[in-house]
């Protein structure tokens, strides 16, 4: 039986929808792999324990959990050759959504131990952290930063609209600074009050923000609003919600290919930013490119 890792994080997504630690490492072995069962105890843990107990014969990473687990175990991970299986039971899992990936542990695994196919994902790196999905400056990290976490664990979703309400109403369009390299080469120094930046076409949820985005190209694609209207930001935010692309079509709202990116406050203030849905960063910051991971997706 091929040997691996599963990773567990118990604060990821609603708890009531939760499989217990064991049964998702019962079902594992069921379909035919031997893994150490390891649980999160907070930030950044995954990445510990990924690295304190990978060795030659583990042949995959599983990781029972939201986008910002799946992150930290691929911080671990870049440059390997060791796939990272996605089990998601986050809020939203953009990353498994991304890879066609079924949403819960156990369609993920009928999906990922029959012939799996491997698509590679071109990190990023901020400080020691990877960027897998994306990354946000602003009012969305605020929202992230400042939900309630038993409301989120208990709600999930609406707990991050209605607190995506709230900030609105009060948010107070700080004057960022985004520079860096464009796809083509050519430095780029643009003023934004809120700045998204991804890695694969979806980043709040599962409706298309970045249709050009792909997470094989070494690129990450910026959109940044530059407007101070309360009314704008939220069609940009409802435009989203909406099939197609009405949220880029929103005045203020400008889309940039980056090879190097580093956001600062106008002011020199530390404004709130959030890696993979997890507001663990302030301005200023720089994200540079990093090594590819493997992530495991279900046959063609």
């Amino acid at each position: 039986m091929p040997r691996s890792l599963l990773i567990y994080n118990p604060a990821a997504g609603q708890r009531w929808r939760h499989p217990t630690p064991t049964s998702v490492h019962r079902e594992l072995e069921r379909r035919g792999w031997t893994a150490e069962l390891l649980v999160t105890q907070g930030q950044d843990h995954a990445t510990h324990l990924v690295r304190e107990h990978l060795s030659r014969e583990v042949e995959a990473v599983w990781v029972c959990g939201g986008d910002g687990t799946l992150a930290q175990a691929a911080a671990a991970l870049v440059g390997s050759e060791v796939p990272l299986g996605i089990l998601p039971t986050g809020t939203v899992n953009v990353v498994a959504a991304e890879c066609g990936i079924p949403s819960g542990p156990g369609p993920a695994l009928d999906a990922l131990t029959r012939r799996p196919g491997r698509r590679a994902f071109r990190t990023w790196r901020v400080g020691e952290r990877a960027v897998l999905l994306g990354l946000g400056v602003g009012f969305e990290a605020r929202v992230m930063d400042r939900v309630s976490l038993r409301l989120k664990r208990t709600l999930g979703f609406p707990a991050i609209g209605a607190r995506g309400v709230l900030e609105w109403a009060r948010y107070d369009f700080p004057a960022l600074r985004v520079t860096g390299e464009d796809g083509d080469g050519r430095p780029f120094d643009l003023p934004a009050t809120q700045a998204l930046a991804t890695i694969t076409r979806r980043f709040a949820g599962h409706h298309i923000v970045a249709p050009a985005a792909d997470p094989e190209d070494g690129c990450i694609d910026l959109v940044l609003f530059s407007g101070r209207s309360g009314a704008r930001m939220a069609a940009f935010w409802l435009g989203i919600q909406l099939p197609g692309t009405a949220h880029l079509r929103v005045p203020g709202v400008r889309t940039l290919r980056a090879r190097r990116l580093r956001v600062t406050a106008a002011d020199g203030s530390a404004v709130i930013a959030h890696l993979n849905g997890d507001a663990v960063e302030h301005t200023p910051f720089t994200a540079d490119p990093w090594a590819p991971i493997h992530i495991l997706t279900p046959p063609p």
